[in-house]
C-alpha cells in the first residue's frame, strides 16, 4: 500500500472516529430521550425505597413504572440522607450528580466531550441511576472510594477482584453495616433478583448460562490484564440492565469499534465482545511464536 493510499485510509479512519461514532451514539441515544416519562425514574424508585425503609416498610415492595426496587440493602444508606428533601428535589439531585460523575469520567480519560453521549452512560444519566457515580469512584481509585462504590452498587465489587486490598476494605464496610440494614427482607425477596429478573434487560452471559458462561469466563481470564475488570460486570453479572454496560467505559474509550458495538442496546453483545477480544489476543500472541519457530526451522538459502 503506497503512502497516498495509506494516508487516505487513515483519513477515513479519523473521520469515522470523530464524526461517525458520535453520530452513531446520538442515533441510539434518541431511544432514551424519546421517553421523557422515564426521566429520573431510577432516582425516584431508589429514593422512595429508602424512605419506605426509614418508615419501617419493605423497600423491595416499592415499584415504579411496574419495576420493583432491586438494589442491595447498602444502597438504601446512600439515599437515606436525601429522604429529608422533597421527592422532586431529591430526584433532580441524583440526576445532576450522575451527570456530573459522567463529565468527570470523560475529563479523566481526556477524550472529547461527545463521549458523554455513550449510550449506556446516557441511559444511566437519563434514568437517574447511580451507576455512573459508582463507576467514577472505581476509576478514581483508592480503598475508600472503592468501598463507597460497592455500597452504591454491590456489583462494583467485581472490578475490585483485581484490587484485593480495596476489596477487603469494601467487605469490612459491608459487614459493619449489617446490623443497620434489612438483610432478612432482602434475602426473603431472593436477593432482590426474584422480582427483578422478569423486567431485567438481562444482556449478560446469564441469558444462556450453560452455553455462554464458560466461554465468557474463559475470555475474561484471557483478558485479565487487558480490561477484564471493566468488562466483567456487563459480561457475566445476572439480570443486567443496559446501563450496566457503562462499566466498560474505561475500555471502550480506547477501542472505538468496541464502543460502537457496546452502544447498541442488544443483549449478549458484551459477552460476545469478550470472547472475540480474547480470541484475537490469543491469536496475536501465537503469531510471533509461530513466526519465530518457522525462522529457526528454516535452514536458510543453500
Amino acid at each position: 500500500m503506497d503512502a497516498e493510499t495509506t494516508g487516505r485510509v487513515e483519513g477515513y479512519r479519523r473521520a469515522l472516529a470523530r464524526i461517525g461514532l458520535p453520530a452513531w451514539f446520538v442515533a441510539i441515544d434518541l431511544l432514551w430521550l424519546a421517553k421523557p416519562e422515564v426521566l429520573g425514574i431510577d432516582a425516584l424508585l431508589y429514593q422512595r425505597a429508602a424512605s419506605t425503609w426509614l418508615a419501617g416498610g419493605d423497600p423491595w415492595k416499592v415499584t415504579e413504572g411496574g419495576v420493583n426496587f432491586a438494589a442491595g440493602p447498602h444502597t438504601l444508606l446512600i439515599y437515606a440522607p436525601t429522604s429529608v428533601l422533597p421527592l422532586g428535589l431529591s430526584v433532580a439531585f441524583w440526576v445532576v450528580l450522575g451527570l456530573a460523575a459522567s463529565v468527570w469520567l470523560v475529563r479523566h480519560f481526556r477524550v472529547p466531550i461527545w463521549w458523554l453521549l455513550f449510550p449506556p452512560l446516557v441511559h444511566s444519566i437519563w434514568n437517574g441511576n447511580p451507576q455512573t457515580l459508582a463507576l467514577a469512584l472505581l476509576v478514581f481509585g483508592g480503598s475508600a472510594a472503592g468501598a463507597l462504590a460497592v455500597v452504591i452498587k454491590l456489583y462494583a465489587a467485581v472490578p475490585l477482584l483485581w484490587r484485593p486490598r480495596s476489596l477487603i476494605v469494601a467487605g469490612i464496610v459491608l459487614v459493619a453495616t449489617l446490623p443497620f440494614l434489612p438483610w432478612q427482607l432482602y434475602l426473603a425477596e431472593g436477593l432482590g433478583v426474584s422480582s427483578h429478573i422478569q423486567t431485567a434487560w438481562n444482556g449478560s452471559a446469564w441469558r444462556f448460562p450453560v452455553l455462554l458462561l464458560p466461554p465468557t469466563l474463559l475470555g475474561l481470564w484471557v483478558l485479565r490484564r487487558n480490561g477484564a475488570d471493566w468488562l466483567a460486570v456487563p459480561a457475566v453479572w445476572p439480570a443486567t440492565q443496559f446501563y450496566y454496560v457503562a462499566m466498560a467505559f474505561p475500555v471502550a474509550v480506547k477501542r472505538p469499534i468496541l464502543a460502537a458495538v457496546l452502544a447498541l442496546p442488544l443483549p449478549l453483545l458484551t459477552p460476545v465482545a469478550v470472547m472475540v477480544m480474547a480470541a484475537a489476543q490469543v491469536w496475536q500472541g501465537r503469531r510471533p511464536v509461530t513466526s519465530a519457530a518457522q525462522t529457526s526451522a528454516d535452514p536458510g538459502p543453500p
